[in-house]
Order: structure tokens, then C-alpha cells, then sequence
């Protein structure tokens, strides 16, 4: 996609290598004419000076700044607003990123991917941090709960953002659409990918309440880290690039942040926690291989997944996964054995029968909403929720995966390559027009 330079009054700082302003040129969405935000009024000469930390240049995180921006310029004005875009790269990181800012004195950091998240929670405890593009603000932050659904969306700190993470629940039913003789479900995964275990968890325990029996999965390393594709691993306008576990480790703060009284982290957000492929109570030695040998503890990924396909209906894949790299060989021995294949996000959906995407574009508008929150009607970072984006998802299939498989879908189906030729990011986000706000 096309990157021109923005729109806003931006300072520009040269980053070796790669653009430092990156924002994608879009046409003007729907207007929301019922908003609660007042625009600056002329004689106000307010100017905030808002910083962007961007995690790498790609497509992705480009069209979340270009949500973000437009967003300041719908509800600041362009006149109200200095932006510095900053992206890091080989040369500069997003630690060197945000200590500048910091020590530039700027009113609010924009931190746009997880990277750029740790680095600016560490760089400082007192200048307002908007975050995007991060699936688990907990593990992130390293705050401490008894468990996900026991937080209360708010960190306490200086920190408040949009979550990337997916929808399990329409997940689940993608799922099950997908299957027309759904018996189990196999989870597949790699050790190090947190953001892939956490939502293997979180969609466990729908598939629990809905009684059908699942295992995991765990495919190698080696084998992931080793043969990576250029073409599915790069951050695109779909989904971002393979997360690793040590994707944080620059600017992460080791510290455990107490929070509600509890100050131990839990389960899968301890950094000294190993995740152990498990299994459902309600798996039947009926599911499993009949008289197979146990796979063996040097077992290779294409032994694995066929292992999985043999005792499963369908393969999930979790989104922004580090399974992307090996995602075609996946589906491949998949599709041969008659086994669906789930794709968390629309890049693991090039190759997945099924997947689910939603605009990045969304997550960015979401985020200015909440800059304009903070710095204008003086709300507190740490007492605004962390919300999921707010775009919608939209069920996409792979055709020729259908057709090895002799599947159709309905109308509530899009066929993936037909849909990102017509779709214009962008342009299912209602925004907000200074005209409509000003009545």
C-alpha cells in the first residue's frame, strides 16, 4: 500500500533505514454526528505535543498510526496538535525512542505495538501512555492478577490503551462453522509465543462450556524459528509480524507491578513459567490413535501436526502467531487429511480455511478517542479501561482450501482474496466530524 507523509504538523526525525513518518493516505469515513467531544474552539491556542513510538514500518502498524492521527485531527484540529512519528528499526529502538521523548517533556506517548508499550511504561511513570496493537496489557506491564477475567480492564499506572486481542467467543463459532462434524479440536502453538498460549487458554474454556474436547499442541522452535517466509512473517496491513516471547525484552520492566493486593503473576504471565501442552477432561481414549506409538520428544512439526490431524476435526491457529512462518506447511498436511483449519487473523487466513479479520485502522481512531480523554477533559490513564478494538470481524474463507475440501460457505462468508481486493482500510470506521460535534 501506498505510505505518503502526514497530514498533521509533525516534526520530522531521520531513522536509518526506514521512514520516520509513516501514515497511510485514506478517504474520509462515515461521520458520527452523536459523540460527546467538543472541538477546541478557535481562540483556544492551545498545542499538545503527542509522541508516536512505532514497533517497526509496515503496513499494520502504518494503518493504526493513520487511524490515530486522523482521530487527533477529527477531534483536536490539525492547529491543536504537534505529532512526532518515530519508527523503530536497526538503528534506533524503541528504548532510545522513548527516552527522548521523556526527556523532551512531550504531553502524552502513543505506543503503537508491544515493543514500543514496555519501552515507554519504563521510560516513565508520569507522562500519559496510550497503547495499541498489544494483545495482553498484563503480561506487557506485568501486572498481577489472579486471573484474566478477574481483572478489571484498568492498570492503576499511567498506562491505558486498545488490546488487539481477538473475540474467542466468535472465534469459537467460526470454528464450528467451519466443521460440520466437529468430535475435538486441536490447539496448536509454540513455546515461546505467549500472546498464542494466552488465547489457546482463553478459547479453551468456551470450548469447555460448550462440551467439546480439545488438546494442545506444542510445535518446535526450532523448526518455526528456522525456515521463516518473508512473504507470511512481514507485518502487513492484516496482522503484525511473529511476536517472540523476548520480543519485550528491550525496555521491559523485570518488576512485578502489585495490583488489587496481589503481588504474584500467574500462570502464563510469570516469566518463570513453562506452558505444558494439556489436554480436555472430556477427551475419550476414543479420540486418540488407536494402538499409536507416543510422539517422540524430537518429534518433528510435520510428525506433530499430522499426529494432531489424526485425533482432531479442526486445527486452531491463535493470531499474530509465530505459527505464521510454517502456517502453509500446516494447513497443507491438514487439507490431505480432511482436517479443517482455523486462522486466528487474516495472514494465517492465506492459507487457513477459515480466519477472522478485523481493520487496524479501528484500534488507532480508538486510541486518539482516548488521547483526547486524557488531555482534554483531564481523565486519569490508569482509570480508563483497556477495550478491545472496536472494528468489527468479519468471517473471510480461502477458496481454493474450501474447494480441496469440498466446502461452500454463505453470504456471511468473504472469500479472503476477493475481500482485501475491494476493501479500503478505513473505511468501515465511523468518524467524528468537528462540524457534527460543534452543534
Amino acid at each position: 500500500m501506498e505510505v505518503f507523509l502526514t497530514m498533521l504538523n509533525i516534526k520530522r526525525f531521520a531513522c536509518t533505514g526506514l521512514a520516520a513518518i509513516l501514515v497511510v493516505s485514506l478517504p474520509a469515513c462515515g461521520k458520527d454526528k452523536s459523540s460527546g467531544y467538543t472541538p477546541l474552539p478557535e481562540e483556544d491556542d492551545t498545542v499538545y505535543n503527542i509522541s508516536l513510538c512505532q514497533d517497526e514500518d509496515s503496513d499494520y502498524y502504518n494503518n493504526i498510526s493513520q487511524g490515530f492521527n486522523d482521530a487527533l485531527t477529527d477531534l483536536f484540529g490539525s492547529a491543536h496538535v504537534n505529532v512526532t512519528t518515530m519508527v523503530a528499526n536497526d538503528t534506533i529502538g524503541t528504548d532510545s525512542i522513548c527516552a527522548d521523548y521523556v526527556t523532551g517533556g512531550t504531553d502524552l506517548i502513543f505506543a503503537n505495538g508491544k515493543k514500543s508499550l514496555s519501552s515507554a511504561a519504563t521510560a516513565t511513570e508520569d507522562i500519559p501512555i496510550v497503547g495499541a496493537a498489544v494483545m495482553d496489557y498484563q503480561s506487557v506491564l506485568h501486572l498481577a492478577t489472579a486471573s484474566d477475567s478477574s481483572w478489571n480492564k484498568k492498570t492503576g499506572t499511567n498506562v491505558t490503551g486498545i488490546s488487539s486481542k481477538p473475540n474467542l467467543e466468535e472465534q469459537l463459532s467460526l470454528l464450528i462453522e467451519a466443521t460440520p462434524d466437529l468430535q475435538s479440536v486441536g490447539l496448536l502453538y509454540n513455546p515461546e509465543d505467549t500472546d498464542g498460549i494466552y488465547q489457546n487458554v482463553l478459547l479453551e474454556k468456551y470450548l469447555d462450556q460448550a462440551g467439546i474436547p480439545w488438546k494442545e499442541y506444542a510445535l518446535p522452535s526450532d523448526d518455526i524459528d528456522s525456515s521463516i517466509s518473508d512473504e507470511l512473517t512481514d507485518a502487513t496491513a492484516i496482522a503484525p509480524t511473529k511476536q517472540i516471547a523476548s520480543s519485550v525484552t528491550e525496555g521491559s520492566n523485570n518488576d512485578v507491578v502489585s495490583f488489587a493486593g496481589n503481588d504474584l503473576l500467574s500462570g502464563i504471565f510469570s516469566p518463570s513459567s513453562a506452558h505444558v501442552a494439556s489436554t480436555s477432561a472430556t477427551w475419550t481414549p476414543d479420540l486418540s490413535i488407536a494402538n499409536a506409538e507416543p510422539l517422540a520428544a524430537d518429534a518433528s512439526l510435520e510428525d506433530i501436526v499430522q499426529y494432531a490431524c489424526n485425533e482432531c476435526s479442526v486445527l486452531f491457529l491463535p493470531a499474530e502467531s509465530q505459527l505464521t512462518s510454517e502456517v502453509q506447511t500446516i494447513v497443507d498436511i491438514a487439507t490431505a487429511s480432511g482436517t479443517r483449519t482455523v486462522g486466528g487473523d487474516a495472514s494465517l487466513g492465506q492459507e487457513t480455511l477459515v480466519s477472522m479479520y478485523k481493520d487496524p485502522y479501528a484500534m488507532g481512531y480508538a486510541a486518539g478517542k482516548m488521547v483526547y480523554r486524557i488531555l482534554v477533559d483531564g481523565a486519569d490513564p490508569g482509570d480508563i479501561k483497556i477495550t478491545n478494538s472496536p472494528a468489527e470481524n468479519v468471517k473471510l474463507y480461502n477458496a481454493s482450501r474450501a474447494e480441496s475440501l469440498g466446502m461452500t460457505f454463505p453470504k456471511s462468508f468473504h472469500e479472503i482474496n476477493d475481500y482485501f481486493a475491494n476493501y479500503e482500510i478505513g473505511s468501515t470506521t465511523t468518524r467524528i466530524s468537528s462540524d457534527d460535534t460543534a452543534e
